[in-house]
């Protein structure tokens, strides 16, 4: 039986990344209950749009790593995406019972399971989905608990104006100078690949009151030492 990886220090912000992908097939509905089950503080999933404008739960653009079909994911409606099989990531089969959701999937189990969203955006999120993203949470779980991430500063300047700035995320890689400005201006947080994550940067976050949250980590000892750094929250795969 595959379980998560357990890390040695107390923390309370770890984050089941794309679901517990690291155990179900990231983004789906199995992965997100997975998660819930366990002790993680939230669970993130990726926003992008089908033809029909639907927001769907992807990271790709196309089925050919999870569906094993080359096909071009915003070419078709939800309800013709919805019938395509995904691989389970236990067997390595197409399973019928595995299909790319729905936003609207995903806020109800957070909300059941009292878990915090991050909703990572997509770069196919226009400022009218942006709205559409909102009006979801809202009716579906609560924007207090949900947070929201993208590294395309259009979407977030449109987002700041609809929900609380340190429910926001700004993505990068690696930290530059002006992210830093970026971020202080706006009251954003950030969110950084985990290998360029320093004690220094952390500090000088959480020194104008903003948090920071890292790529994701599935070594046990650089989650420790990052948690050491004083961060925020950790994306993982599989550790628990």
């Amino acid at each position: 039986m595959m379980n998560t990886i357990k890390i040695n220090k107390y923390f309370k912000g770890m984050v089941a990344n794309k679901g517990l992908s690291g155990i179900e097939t990231e983004n789906t509905i199995f992965a997100f209950l997975a998660a819930s089950n366990r002790s993680y503080y939230g669970i993130s999933c990726d926003l992008n749009l089908s033809r029909d404008n639907e927001i769907i739960v992807t990271f790709d653009d196309t089925l050919l790593r999870l569906g094993l079909l080359n096909l071009y994911i915003p070419s078709f409606t939800y309800d013709e995406l919805k019938k395509f099989s995904l691989v389970d990531r236990k067997t390595s089969n197409l399973d019928a019972n595995l299909f790319i959701p729905k936003l609207t999937d995903f806020l109800p189990i957070c909300k059941s399971y009292r878990k915090i969203g991050f909703l990572n955006f997509g770069d196919s999120i226009k400022n009218e989905s942006v709205d559409k993203i909102v009006e979801y949470v809202e009716d579906y779980y609560d924007v207090k608990k949900t947070n929201f991430l993208s590294k395309n500063k259009k979407q977030l300047l449109h987002l700041a104006k609809k929900v609380n700035h340190s429910n926001i995320y700004y993505s990068v890689d690696k930290v530059k100078e002006e992210d830093f400005d970026f971020c202080k201006t706006n009251g954003f947080n950030i969110n950084i690949e985990s290998n360029h994550v320093t004690k220094e940067i952390v500090k000088e976050m959480h020194l104008v009151g903003l948090k920071v949250s890292t790529g994701v980590v599935n070594d046990k000892e650089l989650a420790e030492k990052l948690i050491i750094h004083d961060v925020d929250y950790i994306f993982t795969d599989i550790l628990e």
